[in-house]
């Protein structure tokens, strides 16, 4: 994977976002700066665990179920599928007007 970012005036430089949720990186995510061969490489601190992959989307998915809520009785498919089919039928008709 290739990502490319910018160093700003105050020497800081962004990591892409795609790449900090494929690797797990959260603010105070500390690292060694190495200087090689005219490269900057940056590696996670010795010593902090890695976060998989997986185990990266799970926390996302904790963390989203923690912002909606639903408490109603269950649902199913084809109860979702026609609540989907009538919102994009709605949205649509909007755009023909």
């Amino acid at each position: 994977m290739t990502a490319q970012t910018r160093l700003s005036a105050k020497g800081q430089v962004v990591i892409p976002k795609d790449v900090r949720d494929r690797l797990g990186l959260k603010e105070g995510t500390e690292f060694d700066v190495i200087e090689r061969a005219g490269e900057v490489v940056l590696r996670r601190k010795a010593g902090v665990p890695v976060v998989s992959a997986k185990e990266s989307v799970a926390a996302a998915v904790r963390e989203i179920r923690s912002f909606y809520r639903y408490e109603g009785p269950a649902l199913s498919i084809e109860d979702m599928d026609r609540s989907i089919e009538t919102a994009v039928a709605a949205r649509t008709s909007r755009g023909k007007e």
